[in-house]
């Protein structure tokens, strides 16, 4: 039992304190982001506007770069989680679209280690904001543009031979904390479009911002964010 408590403690270790130590979350590059948005959304006041609701699949993981990293490469998977919330589209002109929205987005990675039989999971939750440029045929979609997440909950599992344990993950900027508060990015989607109200499609969630708390990392440590994702949307009112 305490060989495994030891063990359980160097996963903590290996899995958090080694890549979770972080290059300024850059305020400027999130005001451009929002300061577009609402732009986008003030010029389109009087335009149509249709609201949905979305949820989906998200294949989750992390770029990591820095101490410990390329160890932690060889043994880092994909996490399952997924995403849900709505969104609204302002009509810019005939096919296209601005589309924003409130989402509930999970990301994160997990860790598994068979010579130590053990695993790892890292899973923050963000509610993030996209301001997607749209373009709407008639059977398809496609659509980019940046986003923003602020970190809400999110809880970090650790298994070692058998024995489980869990902790919340903390957000914040100081030594203490998990992950950085603020996410943000660029994002593409893509898909059909059936029925008129139903979308079906996939997109690619690609962070900018570092992961890891300003007080926390090191120079050269770094850890993004990327989320592949399969979605479907309902879409009131028609496309």
């Amino acid at each position: 039992m305490k060989k495994h408590k030891r063990m359980l403690s160097c996963v903590r270790k290996s899995t958090l304190n080694s890549f979770l130590n972080q290059t300024h979350i850059c305020m400027k590059h999130l005001t451009k982001v929002l300061t577009l948005a609402l732009t986008f959304c003030a010029a389109t006041t009087f335009a149509q506007v249709n609201f949905g609701v979305k949820a989906g699949l998200n294949l989750a993981n992390m770029s990591l770069s820095g101490e410990g990293s390329d160890e932690l490469d060889d043994l880092k998977k994909m996490l399952i989680t997924f995403q849900v919330g709505g969104i609204v589209e302002f009509d810019l002109a005939e096919n296209i679209a601005l589309q924003s929205g409130l989402m509930l987005v999970g990301k994160g990675f997990k860790i598994e280690d068979d010579n130590f039989d053990a695993k790892s999971t890292l899973n923050p939750f963000y509610l993030q904001v996209p301001a997607l440029v749209v373009y709407k045929g008639e059977m398809f979609y496609v659509g980019a543009g940046p986003y923003v997440g602020f970190g809400l909950f999110g809880k970090t599992k650790f298994e070692v031979g058998g024995e489980e344990d869990s902790e919340n993950i903390e957000f914040g900027n100081d030594e203490d904390s998990d992950l950085a508060p603020l996410d943000f990015g660029l994002q593409i989607e893509a898909g059909v479009i059936l029925a008129g109200n139903i979308r079906v499609g996939a997109g690619y969630g690609l962070g900018l911002a570092n992961a890891i708390p300003k007080d926390a990392r090191g120079d050269d440590d770094s850890a993004k964010h990327g989320v592949i994702s399969i979605n479907a949307a309902y879409m009131f009112g028609g496309n």
